[in-house]
């Protein structure tokens, strides 16, 4: 059984990771992409590692007996990673993303740092063993090591499991990444069960109490979990590919957030797909953030709007195209903030307003334009 789970786990991984570099090769830029390709491609490697006939050769050849479940270990420690920092680019607003991005790195890092450390130092190198939680997890140094990447991992699934929810209730209009992030929660959660097993079951040993079974049902968790995982991550590049909706939508925002990109280049996580068809791949996602991107450039310019100038939740979409082009005309002519500006109502975040006000700021801008030229 130990072979079919992680090997189903690994397949899973691999499937993924070459689907997904299809995309990357086409916008390299993309950091959500970077990092999507990273965690199947450090889950692919583990759960393949993990399998018999593939685990023997390799610890093998590293001259070191049992030196392979370091890796192992590590890159699922860097698979959850690489997910939390693919759903920061998903979710926030560009220079908030990568600094998240950066700082869950670092602790990752730290985490496999000290993992290496006591794995090296442990007596574990005697000999090969398959049962490698059952023949040294009762050691002191091993017991630590244990439990560093236990807890590194459980972090990881439960604040993915976290985001994820949380997430996927602000991506009500884009129902292909609503799905993915709730399968990408189900995911975690499984995950988390191959984490309470193995738990539970050093706790029990060090407590002088043999419970041999949790590390085997620990199993079927980590496979079937990652199976959800991979479902629901690459979900968002499952529908249609003649969504006609959301690519009009998508579309449509164009002059607005082309706007307050030129204004505001920080607000852009990444540069624009090469083409349509790369943004149809990933369509929900790249909706969503050339929405969020919008609502940081809103955000931005408030200092420069004036409180008279539109009514909170004002339906009026040319208004508020108006709105924001003698804002940023008043920006680009150097005139100082003059305050907070007026606060966004509910109906500013909801795309068919952004829509909207997006295309009421392609007419208006041209001809404001023109006049301004006169």
């Amino acid at each position: 059984m130990h072979d079919l789970v992680y090997g189903a786990g690994a397949l899973a991984s691999w499937i993924a990771f070459v689907y997904k570099m299809n995309h990357l090769r086409r916008d390299w830029a993309n950091p959500a992409l970077r990092a999507m390709c990273a965690a199947f491609g450090f889950s692919a490697v583990a759960f393949t590692l993990t399998v018999g006939p593939v685990y023997q050769p390799v610890d093998a050849a590293l001259g070191v007996p049992n030196l392979t479940k370091l890796f192992v270990h590590a890159f699922m420690v860097l698979f959850s990673v690489f997910v939390l920092q693919l759903l920061a680019f998903w979710q926030w607003p560009a220079r908030r993303a990568r600094g998240r991005a950066r700082g869950v790195m670092v602790l990752g890092l730290v985490v496999v740092a000290a993992m290496a450390a006591l794995i090296l130092l442990a007596p574990v190198h005697d000999r090969y063993t398959v049962d490698f939680w059952k023949t040294h997890a009762g050691r002191t140094s091993m017991l630590w090591y244990l439990t560093i990447f236990l807890v590194a991992l459980s972090v990881g699934l439960v604040a993915i499991t976290y985001r994820a929810w949380r997430f996927s209730g602000l991506a009500g209009p884009l129902p292909w990444l609503r799905r993915g992030l709730r399968l990408t929660t189900a995911g975690a959660l499984v995950s988390f069960g191959y984490c309470a097993c193995r738990g539970a079951y050093l706790i029990l040993l060090g407590a002088g109490v043999r419970v041999d079974a949790l590390v085997d049902i620990a199993m079927p968790f980590a496979g079937l979990g990652q199976v959800l995982f991979v479902a629901g991550l690459t979900m968002p590049s499952w529908g249609p590919q003649t969504r006609v909706d959301q690519l009009a939508a998508y579309r449509a925002l164009e002059p607005l957030w082309s706007a307050l990109r030129a204004a505001f280049p920080d607000i852009a996580l990444h540069s624009p797909a090469r083409g349509e068809a790369a943004a149809v791949g990933d369509l929900d996602y790249r909706l969503y953030r050339r929405m969020v991107e919008i609502w940081d450039g809103q955000l931005a310019l408030r200092p420069y709007r004036a409180e008279a100038e539109s009514e909170p939740g004002d339906a009026d979409a040319d208004a508020e195209a108006r709105s924001i082009l003698a804002a940023l005309h008043c920006r680009a002519d150097g005139a100082p903030p003059t305050g907070t500006g007026p606060a966004p109502g509910e109906v500013d975040g909801s795309l068919d307003w952004l829509v909207a006000v997006s295309r009421s700021y392609a007419r208006i801008a041209p001809a404001h334009e023109a006049g301004a030229a006169v």
